[in-house]
């Protein structure tokens, strides 16, 4: 794993991250991702979280443009754009797919950095899955430094309270997941 500052990460291509994982500090914890759909990408983070492949993995995105092109919206789920960029995890019908995804913009300029520059990315949590999240870039680099590509050092303050995540592939949304945002 290679210690890189958001500066120089910057400064690759899309094409670097192809099959590759990157860990950066979110909003709310640091999170392990992978460019949008890259299976082998995909796969890596599984293998490192220790996770069952049933459970999906979120995908960050840095505008609401990029929520609208990935998911089928309507006016009710347009309702909860204004609790983002922030701690706000909707689950939604996906375009040309029989599938859903969990969508979320972070709340973190080095997160819509990465996300703005380098698109859409799976990304969940670092850590063993079923674990507390580690936020400790040393104890991260010490468990995780040979399954992921990249480790983003600079500094952000988290949350450390996960995402509140809602169901919305139905007509009346529900809360899956009660986090720092509450829905009324």
């Amino acid at each position: 794993m290679e210690k890189i500052t958001l500066s120089n990460l910057l400064k690759l291509n899309k094409s670097d991250l192809v099959n590759k994982t990157i860990i950066f500090p979110t909003d709310t914890v640091y999170g392990v991702a992978c460019l949008l759909d890259d299976k082998v990408g995909i796969e890596k983070i599984y293998n490192m979280k220790k996770r069952d492949h049933g459970k999906p993995i979120a995908v960050l995105v840095s505008s609401v443009n990029e929520v609208e092109n990935i998911g089928i919206i309507n006016d009710n789920i347009r309702s909860l754009y204004k609790y983002w960029p922030g701690a706000l995890t909707i689950i939604v019908n996906r375009k040309n797919s029989n599938n859903t995804i969990a969508l979320r913009i972070p709340n973190s300029s080095i997160s819509l950095d990465i996300l703005s520059y380098f698109g859409p990315m799976h990304t969940t949590s670092v850590n063993y899955s079923g674990e507390k999240e580690i936020n400790d870039i040393n104890e991260i680099y010490d468990k995780f430094h040979k399954y992921c590509d990249y480790l983003v050092i600079d500094k952000q303050e988290f949350s450390s309270i996960p995402s509140t995540i809602v169901d919305c592939t139905n007509d009346e949304y529900k809360v899956i997941r009660q986090g720092s945002i509450v829905i009324k």
